[in-house]
């Protein structure tokens, strides 16, 4: 069947976009019980997908929720490249995969037989979202809501329930504003942002959250290798805040925008090199790895959002 509109995926079907829904008596929905991946794509290609499917494979794993039998890889680059077409030339798409337990029993009861549910989808990806940090720096800040423990739920896990995260990017915000929010450990060492890993230079070494404590980033993985290409020592320890108080440098790793340096954290911006020599570098690095200026490329596709508006 040709369609004359953006595609989705649901149970392995292809359904027009517009057309993808979940029951509302889905686990994914009841009780936010999903596992989940973003991928983005650069010049229309699925950046990184085979390190993405392996996360979401161990995802599953860690919450035993069954993944489809069907070339997942296969639809997902059908997809991508019939929705290409549905935007600004130029821009790029955030691809979106996840699965779910299935239909909640509660509202089914006893008999009826439970399958999981697994869906994707593609969206225009929203530059404007990161094109002003990409020259300011972002604005981070300590928040008083602890990550998860690991005791209850795997870090390893990329989860889809975000509430956690919702409150703390509401404690940070109240407090700092325009700011993103930096969990620490039930021990009170540092972990991760809301939405990407945590890197700090201080006194010539790169400090990061050991990976067992955090989501192993797909984008943190690339960072570290290309700072052992710059020879930078990567040192990855339980982070305390002084590391991050005395940090000459701090910046982040997450797919839409791979690299971002830090600016401001809580209320000062007072010791912090914007953008530092190691940020820089690294950047160019990055740059060099997927063929293209990353920030440069946000802040097109942002104007260009802007003036179809």
């Amino acid at each position: 069947m040709k369609f004359s509109e953006p595609i989705a995926c649901l149970n392995g079907q292809i359904v027009k976009a517009s057309d993808l829904r979940l029951p509302v008596t889905d686990m994914g929905i009841v009780h936010g019980i999903a596992v989940t991946e973003m991928l983005r794509t650069f010049q229309g290609k699925l950046f990184e997908w085979e390190a993405h499917w392996d996360r979401f494979q161990n995802s599953a794993a860690l919450t035993d929720i069954p993944l489809p039998e069907f070339d997942v890889l296969e639809i997902v680059q059908q997809m991508v490249e019939h929705n290409f077409q549905f935007i600004p030339e130029g821009n790029e798409m955030g691809v979106i995969i996840s699965a779910t337990p299935g239909p909640n029993r509660t509202y089914l009861g006893q008999t009826t037989e439970v399958e999981p549910t697994f869906f994707s989808h593609t969206f225009e990806l929203p530059g404007e979202l990161w094109a002003d940090t990409t020259e300011s720096g972002q604005h981070l800040a300590i928040s008083s809501v602890p990550q998860i423990s690991p005791r209850c739920v795997p870090p390893a896990a990329k989860v889809r329930s975000r509430m956690n995260w919702y409150l703390a990017e509401r404690d940070v915000s109240k407090r700092y504003p325009g700011s993103r929010p930096i969990v620490l450990d039930e021990y009170g060492f540092v972990r991760e942002t809301s939405t990407a890993n945590l890197f700090a230079v201080r006194d010539g070494f790169v400090l990061t959250a050991p990976e067992e404590t955090v989501l192993p980033g797909i984008c943190r993985a690339i960072t570290i290798r290309l700072l052992h290409k710059l020879g930078e020592e990567v040192r990855e320890t339980n982070m305390t805040v002084d590391d991050l108080l005395q940090a000459q440098e701090i910046f982040t790793a997450s797919t839409p925008y791979c690299l971002m340096g830090v600016s401001r954290l809580n209320s000062a911006s007072a010791g912090l090199d914007f953008p530092g020599e190691i940020t820089r570098a690294l950047l160019e690095k990055w740059n060099e790895y997927v063929g293209i200026d990353i920030h440069e490329q946000l802040r097109r596709i942002a104007i260009g959002r802007q003036s179809n508006v």
